[in-house]
């Protein structure tokens, strides 16, 4: 069966998504012939993501799923998406005025549900994507890489599906690798349920 490798960029801050297009581009000049697709679903309104996904994938049919996650972290020291979590910090146990504690306190509360509502989101979408691309070909495999990613590999592959690739830094020769049938493990990644992630 011909390969047909879809990238899909995570929903995350509005920027171009260079990874995914170098990722492509790289395929592109060793395989010609491998049909790629890219689907961003920052493109999307958050309502549509599954729905988006499901149909992106009906009418693709990958072979392989490339998952690209940029954000992982809602949140900066300062205005992030998520609000000002220092403000909060010090408004919380520093100030004396109890209704500056409970705005700190909801503050900080709305950035830890909106962080794990995001972590979950994403692993859903992940989950959700390789369940549906099994439906037309059960060998379809998945690599999630990306900022994200990279940075934490260990925690994030304990809740993606067993047989997950897990891509640390740069995925050009691990995808070069696995798209010519060569064993792949020897690069930064790990698949998850059969390999542990190495030491740094």
């Amino acid at each position: 069966m011909d390969n047909r490798i879809l990238y899909v960029r995570l929903p995350c801050n509005p920027i171009f998504p260079i990874g995914v297009v170098y990722l492509a581009d790289h395929v592109h000049k060793l395989f010609p012939k491998i049909e790629q697709r890219i689907f961003d679903l920052g493109t999307v309104p958050p309502l549509d993501y599954a729905s988006a996904l499901d149909e992106c994938i009906d009418e693709f049919k990958p072979t392989l799923l490339v998952y690209s996650w940029r954000d992982i972290q809602i949140y900066a020291p300062v205005g992030g998406r998520g609000g000002n979590p220092l403000q909060y910090s010090f408004e919380f146990f520093y100030s004396r005025n109890p209704l500056l504690k409970i705005k700190g306190a909801i503050g900080l509360l709305r950035i830890a549900s909106g962080y794990y509502g995001e972590l979950w989101r994403n692993l859903g979408l992940v989950k959700r994507g390789i369940k549906r691309a099994k439906r037309y070909n059960p060998d379809a495999r998945v690599i999630v890489g990306g900022g994200a990613v990279s940075v934490f590999y260990e925690q994030v592959g304990r809740s993606l599906p067993k047989g997950t690739i897990v891509s640390v830094g740069e995925g050009e020769t691990l995808l070069t690798k696995l798209l010519s049938g060569q064993e792949f493990r020897d690069e930064r990644c790990y698949v998850v349920g059969e390999d542990k992630p190495r030491d740094r």
